[in-house]
């Protein structure tokens, strides 16, 4: 383990724990990593569950097997839809957009534990927003507004799961301020990065506006 090097980062930067990649010579910064990680299985666990729910629901529209009963149909698609369609995007997504700063860049994470309040934060509306699917109240698939409403708990997980989101992003925006003002790279951003910055900028208006 070795810490960045303050006179080769910038005059302004802070020491972070960091390893060097064996494969690329890219600077990792380890708080960086691990949240990739997380971020990113967990969007593979979220993207099983839905595709375990959509497999239930392609076998049931077979008419030899059927395998689900009338009243969990629509209750499982709507489960399917909210963890492939939203959950596992947005987590990867966030995983990307850390990649695409911190490591990409050669910078330290802007703010660790913020990161890490987000994907607390976006777990935790993820899985109230399963539980309220499951419950079976809330079979509203993406037309969760009048008049077919859900309930409170899954407008609530929804919520919770964009504040997440946002949160992450602007960490994603922050890192981009940190590896700017540290001069840990030259030049303009890597085109990867700069696809990263158009991502983000779509996925605020997205969350912001529901």
């Amino acid at each position: 383990m070795a810490s960045i090097d303050a006179t080769a980062a910038g005059s302004g930067a802070v020491n972070a724990p960091y390893r060097m990649c064996r494969f690329t010579g890219l600077k990792v910064d380890q708080a960086a990593e691990t949240l990739i990680k997380v971020n990113a299985v967990t969007a593979v666990i979220f993207l099983a569950i839905g595709g375990l729910m959509g497999l239930g629901v392609a076998l049931t529209r077979w008419p030899a097997i059927q395998i689900l009963p009338p009243e969990w149909f629509y209750l499982v698609l709507t489960g399917h839809g909210a963890n492939v369609l939203l959950f596992w995007i947005i987590f990867f997504e966030i995983a990307v957009l850390y990649f695409a700063s911190a490591i990409l860049l050669g910078s330290r994470l802007a703010a660790p534990k913020v990161a890490w309040l987000a994907y607390v934060l976006m777990v935790a509306g993820a899985l109230m927003a399963n539980y309220a699917v499951l419950r079976g109240d809330s079979t509203v698939m993406f037309t969760s507004y009048v008049p077919m409403q859900a309930s409170q708990w899954f407008y609530l997980g929804l919520i919770i799961f964009a504040v997440g989101a946002l949160i992450g992003v602007m960490e994603f925006f922050a890192t981009l301020v940190v590896a700017k003002a540290e001069n840990t790279y030259e030049g303009s951003v890597p085109l990867v990065t700069f696809g990263a910055i158009t991502a983000a900028i779509i996925a605020v208006f997205t969350l912001a506006s529901g």
